[in-house]
């Protein structure tokens, strides 16, 4: 009886022991995958967390917690550090046998030497490896994990095809499994490349997916990095409303967690979005906060962010010349900023809207000649890749040529039936070469296709609205504005008018009925206009529901003509927007240039803005309707200057003639 009560006793300590372990296992796996998903947005409390998690623990465990610590050390800046926790983790894998802790490290250590010591190749390999081990297993989340791994280092070496392949198997993968923090990790980098390439559609999916997924997982820090993913996409994909609204949601959610070393870069963000809405005040706002959080916690690229929209805001208050001080100095270590070259656009847009032309004229130079050197530089990178693989290849023949070549010396001591061998394996040798050289064709033949369709897709996408499909301010600037200096007219004259549109009550449209209704409306409207215009006019999404129209060789009356075509043609039928049949109609403001040289008369710039006070005069008057200046030649600097003060006393005192336009 008492052998039998200190079995059942022994039993139960066992079984009590057992579920503790396994509590305990449970509570170091929910506090790892807390630590991984602050890594990114408070890494700073994440090697807090990873700290206290090591305390007592080897092996497997320590492992695990030193490849968190990599991924925390990384998104700090602090390469020494991540190397030595990713090293230490292989370590311990090697030591243990284990595959996916092995595989899990190399991943981490790949990340460091990629993104922080720029060794691509040794990234390569160990990622490779990674991935080699990480399919052999059963870890769902490890092969999410490299399969992005190897994705991002295709996009970061160009191979953009394969990188969305990579994303795309990830994201499949982890659906598969039932893995909604493996899914969210493809998700985001996914949508980046989609965003990145201009399928906007596709890409604004993937984020709505996304932030349902981070939601419903209540992690805080999952679900601002998910809406800091879904502001960068929206920007991308031309949707600033929503952008601006993910940001701000991605701010207040930093604030809440107290994530100081993550807050710069987003504020400076949102000073960015308020400037493209024209509400400077806010943008100030949000760019001194940035400029202040960033000092204070030795973000340098985020005080680099933020002093350069503090400086735009400046420009736009008119103090332009602290503002030009500030962004000349941003920008000077912005250089390798992948938005350097919009920066650059945005700089003269900015200066040229308060009066300062031939400053914003030598920015507008500068930043093409920085997108054409950047174009000439990623050509060289993918030339340079193809000379190694042929290199490499090259290589490899030679090698098989001098073993064979030993084979051949050596046989010739030997039988004639040996000899007789050997010429058969020459000749099976001659046949893989043949083959060789065959396959490295086509793979150049490959490559350069690819990298011509490339070309084409970054023209595409720095030359036209991802919305509508018109060119946009890019366009315009390289391309209109040498026509227009050029000044071929039609048929040999000189002449031609410039149009600003603009559709009217668009912010009501998009309260009443959503940005998706916005949407529709955009395309309609841009579709419209252009089929209105001729083959050599050129239509500008010119930014929000705002659209340029260069008219080349147009005279007056003929441009009073087309006005009336293009307000009948926006509101002559209804829009079927998400099932409201929404009547809309668009206001014009219009400016002829002189029919003299152009350098004798005033600049673009000048008429645009001219016509720009046009349209605004237009919608004072009710809207749904045209106003244009008159005669362009007499357009001398007084009259211009009395325009600018008040384009509607400046034509009751006669000093510019106006002419008004409606619906046919």
């Amino acid at each position: 009886m008492l052998v039998r009560r200190f079995l059942f006793g022994l039993l139960f300590l066992c079984w009590t022991a057992f579920a503790h372990a396994g509590a305990g296992e449970e509570d170091f796996a929910a506090a790892l995958v807390a630590a991984r998903e602050e890594a990114y947005v408070t890494p700073a409390a994440a090697l807090a967390r990873l700290e206290a998690l090591k305390q007592g623990r080897g092996g497997r465990e320590l492992g695990l917690v030193l490849v968190e610590t990599s991924r925390a050390s990384y998104w700090l800046g602090r390469k020494q550090a991540a190397l030595a926790a990713a090293q230490r983790a292989e370590q311990l894998g090697r030591e243990g046998h284990d595959d996916d802790l092995l595989a899990k490290a190399m991943l981490s250590h790949g990340l460091v030497l990629s993104r922080l010591v720029h060794d691509q190749d040794a990234a390569r390999r160990l990622i490779d490896k990674a991935a080699a081990l990480a399919a052999a297993g059963g870890d769902l989340h490890l092969k999410t994990r490299a399969l992005v791994a190897q994705g991002l280092l295709a996009d970061q070496e160009g191979r953009t095809d394969d990188a969305l392949d990579f994303m795309g198997q990830a994201a499949t993968l982890a659906r598969s499994g039932d893995d909604p923090d493996a899914l969210a990790m493809a998700l985001r980098e996914q949508a980046r490349l989609l965003a990145g390439i201009g399928d906007a559609a596709p890409a604004l999916k993937l984020v709505d997916e996304l932030v349902a997924i981070a939601t419903s997982r209540k992690i805080p820090a999952q679900l601002a990095h998910a809406r800091l993913t879904e502001s960068a996409t929206a920007a991308r994909a031309g949707n600033p409303k929503r952008a601006e609204k993910a940001l701000q949601a991605a701010v207040e959610l930093l604030e809440k967690l107290e994530a100081r070393e993550r807050l710069a870069v987003p504020l400076a963000n949102l000073a960015e979005l308020y400037v493209q809405g024209r509400r400077f005040g806010e943008a100030a706002r949000a760019a001194e906060a940035a400029l202040r959080i960033a000092r204070e916690v030795g973000d340098e690229n985020g005080e680099k962010l933020a002093s350069y929209q503090l400086g735009i805001t400046y420009i736009f208050f008119r103090n332009v010349a602290e503002g030009r001080r500030m962004v000349d100095a941003a920008l000077a270590g912005l250089k390798d900023d992948e938005r350097y070259v919009r920066m650059l656009l945005d700089y003269a847009h900015a200066l040229n809207q308060v009066g300062w032309g031939d400053v914003a004229l030598t920015v507008y130079e500068k930043a093409g000649s920085v997108s054409l050197a950047a174009w000439r530089k990623e050509k060289q990178l993918s030339y340079e890749a193809l000379q190694r693989a042929w290199a490499y290849q090259k290589k490899q023949a030679e090698l098989t040529a001098l073993h064979h070549e030993s084979v051949l010396k050596a046989a010739e001591l030997q039988t004639v039936k040996r000899i007789r061998t050997l010429w058969v394996a020459l000749s099976a040798t001659a046949l893989v070469g043949a083959l060789l050289v065959a396959l490295l064709y086509r793979r150049v033949k490959k490559a350069n296709g690819s990298l011509k369709v490339k070309n084409e897709q970054l023209f595409r996408q720095s030359t036209r609205d991802s919305l509508t499909g018109l060119f946009n301010r890019h366009y315009f600037y390289e391309h209109v504005v040498p026509q227009y200096h050029a000044n071929p007219g039609r048929d040999g004259k000189p002449g031609g008018v410039f149009l600003l549109m603009d559709v009217d009550h668009f912010k009501s449209i998009n309260d009443r009925f959503g940005h998706s209704a916005g949407d529709v409306v955009l395309k309609n409207v841009a579709a419209r206009l252009a089929a209105s215009l001729r083959g050599e006019d050129v239509l500008i999404r010119w930014g929000g529901e705002e659209f340029l129209a260069y008219l080349p060789g147009v005279t007056l009356d003929e441009a009073r003509q087309l006005c009336a075509r293009l307000l009948a043609a926006v509101s002559g039928t209804t829009i079927d927007a998400d099932g409201q049949q929404l009547t809309v109609t668009v206001s014009i403001g219009f400016c002829p240039r002189p029919a003299g040289p152009a350098e004798n008369g005033p600049d673009w710039e000048k008429l645009v803005h001219l016509a720009d006070l046009c349209l605004y005069l237009a919608k004072t008057a009710g809207r749904n309707q045209a106003f244009g200046v008159a005669d362009a030649n007499a357009l001398t600097p007084a009259a211009i200057a009395a325009a600018d003060a008040d384009l509607g006393q400046a034509s009751a005192d006669g000093i510019v003639d106006l002419v008004n336009v409606k619906t046919m």
